[in-house]
C-alpha cells in the first residue's frame, strides 16, 4: 500500500497522541498517511483513525547495538528506510522529532530532501527546520514563556503546504478511536475485581493520574487523597488510580492517606484498556501526562495541574472546557534544566478543597466558574481551554488584569500569529489590557532595541552587494540582533526563530527584506499593544 505522506513522531506517549489531528488534517485533505512511532508506544496505533500504515521502530535495542557495533546498527536503520520506502514510496515525510537521529531518518525515507516538512537536514547534514512554524516549535524550547500555542496546533501547521486552506482555518479535530469489546470488557472486570468486598457502592468513577514524568510536575499524593475523600463524602464519587507499575509506590501512598474507599489498577491496563476505563469515569484528575491526552481524544474531560516546566498554554488538553491549573507565583512556569530555588513549593501551593468544590460543581451540571472560590483563585491561574479561529487557547476564570505573565502570553498569540501565518487583520472582539508599568520597563526597553536593529539590517539589506563596508554591517547587524534576543529570557523563543530566518533567506535577498519589513512593523505594533493594550480573537 502508498502513502501520500509519512509522518515521524519518536517522541512521547502524549505528543504522539497529540498528533491524531494532524493525521485527520492529511486524511480530509485526501492523502493517505503513513506513520513511523517508537516500538515501545505500539499500543497506541489502535486508537489512531486514519493511519493507513505503521512501522514501529526498537529505540531502545538500536540503542544497545550502537554500544556493540554501531556500524551494525547503522545497516539495521537504513534496511529499516529501505523498507518502508519500498513498501509505500511516500511522496512527502513530516518529521515532527527535532533530535538528529529523526531528522536522518526522514531523510532516507523522502524521495528528496526537500519533501521532508517540519525538521530536517541540510545537504551537509546540519539540522534545518522547514518553515516558521517548526522554527518557532523548537524555539520554544528556549523559553517556557514564549510557548503559547498548544503542540497540536503547532504539529497541523508543519503540514501547512499539504493542507487545504478550508481545513488549514478550522478547529482541529481530536478523535481517537473508541477501544474495541475486549478493552471495554478487561476495564469493566478491574473494576469490579479491584473494588473491596465490603465497599459501599459508588455513585461513579472518577480517575486519578498520581504520576507524572517527573516528580517536579507531581501535585503531592496528600492532596490526591483529600480531594478523593471529598468527592466519596460530597457525592459518593469513588477514585480510580491509574498509572503504570511503576508509579505503584504513589498508590501505596495514597492507600495510606486516604480514608475513604478507592480502587487502583495500577499496572494492570494497556493503552486500549486505559481508554476503555476512562470512559467509565466522569472526569479525569491529573498531572499534565499521555492519560490527560488520551482522556481528550476520548472526549473525556479533565481536571489538570500544570507545576514546574509544564503550563497549558502549549501541553494543555486539546478539548474544551477543561479545567487547567497554574500555580499563581511569579516564577512559574520555570525553564527547563533549572534548579528550583524554592523548593519546589508550586507543587502544593493549590490546595485540594478549592479543586473539589471546582470539580463537584461542575460535576453538577453548572459550569466551572461557579465553583471557582477566592480561595483558589489566590492559589492558582485558573484556566479552561477552548478553540477558536483555527487555534486551541485558555479562558481566564482568576482575572488577569494583574498578571502580566497572563497577558504576555496573550499579547504573544496575538503577535505570533501575525509573524507565522502572515495574520494581518485579526478579529478584534476581545480586549487584551496593557501589561503593567513595571513590566514594560523590563521587556520594552529590549524590543525596542531589537526594534531598532531590524530598522538598520533592513536598510543595510537594501545596499547589500553594493557596498563591502554594507556587507560587513549587515552580518554584523544580524549578529547583534541574534544576541540580544537570545540573551534577553523573555524573547529567547524568538531567537531561534531569527536564527531560521538568517539561515534560510540569506541567499535570497528579496525574500529576506519583504519578512524584515514586516517583522519590524509588527514588531512596532507588539511594542504599542503591550503599552496601551489592544483588541484581538
Amino acid at each position: 500500500m502508498s502513502c501520500d505522506v509519512i509522518i515521524v513522531n519518536l517522541t512521547r506517549l502524549g505528543d504522539l497522541l497529540q498528533s491524531q489531528p494532524l493525521i485527520q488534517d492529511l486524511h480530509d485533505s485526501g492523502k493517505s498517511v503513513g506513520l513511523v512511532c517508537l516500538e515501545n508506544f505500539a499500543q497506541v496505533l489502535p486508537l489512531l483513525a486514519h493511519v493507513d500504515r505503521a512501522w514501529t521502530i526498537p529505540g531502545a535495542r538500536l540503542m544497545a547495538e550502537t554500544d556493540r557495533d554501531w556500524k551494525l546498527a547503522a545497516t539495521h536503520v537504513l534496511s529499516f528506510a529501505r523498507d518502508i520506502r519500498k513498501e509505500c514510496s511516500p511522496k512527502h515525510v513530516i518529521n515532527l522529532t527535532a533530535t538528529l537521529s529523526a531528522r536522518l531518518l526522514s531523510k532516507m525515507l523522502a524521495p528528496i530532501p526537500d519533501a521532508v516538512l517540519g525538521f530536517a537536514v541540510d545537504a551537509e547534514g546540519y539540522g534545518v527546520d522547514k518553515g516558521f512554524w517548526p522554527a518557532f516549535l523548537l524555539g520554544t524550547t528556549l523559553s517556557r514563556k514564549s510557548a503559547v500555542f498548544n503542540i497540536v496546533d503547532m504539529f497541523r501547521r508543519t503540514a501547512d503546504p499539504l493542507i487545504s486552506e478550508e481545513i488549514h482555518r478550522r478547529d482541529g479535530l481530536f478523535r481517537l478511536v473508541r477501544p474495541d469489546g475486549k478493552a471495554t470488557s478487561t476495564a469493566a472486570r478491574l473494576l469490579r475485581e479491584a473494588a473491596r468486598s465490603n465497599m459501599p457502592p459508588a455513585r461513579g468513577y472518577v480517575a486519578f493520574q498520581l504520576g507524572a514524568s517527573n516528580d517536579m510536575r507531581r501535585w503531592p499524593v496528600a492532596h490526591f487523597a483529600a480531594l478523593g475523600d471529598m468527592l466519596w463524602n460530597k457525592a459518593g464519587l469513588c477514585p480510580v488510580l491509574t498509572g503504570s507499575a511503576a508509579e505503584k509506590s504513589l498508590g501505596e501512598k495514597y492507600a495510606a492517606l486516604a480514608e475513604h474507599p478507592h480502587i487502583n489498577v495500577q499496572g494492570r491496563t494497556d493503552l486500549p484498556t486505559l481508554g476503555a476505563l476512562l470512559l467509565k469515569t466522569r472526569m479525569l484528575v491529573t498531572n499534565d501526562t499521555g492519560t490527560m491526552h488520551l482522556a481528550a481524544g476520548l472526549g473525556i474531560h479533565s481536571t489538570a495541574f500544570f507545576l514546574a516546566t509544564a503550563q497549558p498554554w502549549d501541553t494543555g488538553p486539546y478539548l474544551d472546557d477543561c479545567l487547567c491549573l497554574e500555580p499563581a507565583m511569579p516564577c512559574h512556569p520555570c525553564e527547563f534544566g533549572t534548579a528550583c530555588p524554592n523548593a519546589n513549593a508550586c507543587r502544593r501551593v493549590i490546595s485540594a478543597e478549592g479543586v473539589g468544590r471546582a470539580i463537584l460543581t461542575r460535576l453538577s451540571g453548572m459550569r466551572w466558574e461557579s465553583g471557582v472560590g477566592d480561595a483558589l483563585k489566590r492559589e492558582a491561574r485558573i484556566w479552561t481551554s477552548c478553540r477558536k479561529k483555527g487555534l486551541a487557547g485558555l479562558e481566564n476564570l482568576s482575572g488577569y488584569e494583574d498578571d502580566d505573565r497572563a497577558l504576555w502570553m496573550l499579547h504573544q498569540r496575538l503577535f505570533w500569529r501575525q509573524i507565522l501565518d502572515n495574520d494581518a487583520s485579526p478579529n478584534r472582539s476581545m480586549r487584551i489590557p496593557p501589561c503593567s508599568v513595571h513590566f514594560q520597563g523590563t521587556i520594552i526597553p529590549p524590543l525596542e532595541q531589537a526594534w531598532r536593529m531590524l530598522k538598520a539590517i533592513g536598510e543595510n539589506a537594501a545596499i547589500v552587494g553594493k557596498n563591502p563596508l554594507a556587507n560587513n554591517l549587515f552580518l554584523r547587524n544580524c549578529d547583534r540582533l541574534q544576541t540580544l534576543l537570545h540573551t534577553t529570557p523573555a524573547l529567547a523563543g524568538m531567537s531561534h526563530l531569527w536564527r531560521h530566518v538568517c539561515s534560510e533567506m540569506g541567499g535570497e535577498l528579496a525574500a529576506l527584506q519583504e519578512f524584515l519589513s514586516r517583522f519590524e512593523k509588527n514588531l512596532s505594533v507588539f511594542i504599542e499593544n503591550i503599552r496601551n493594550g489592544t483588541h484581538c480573537a
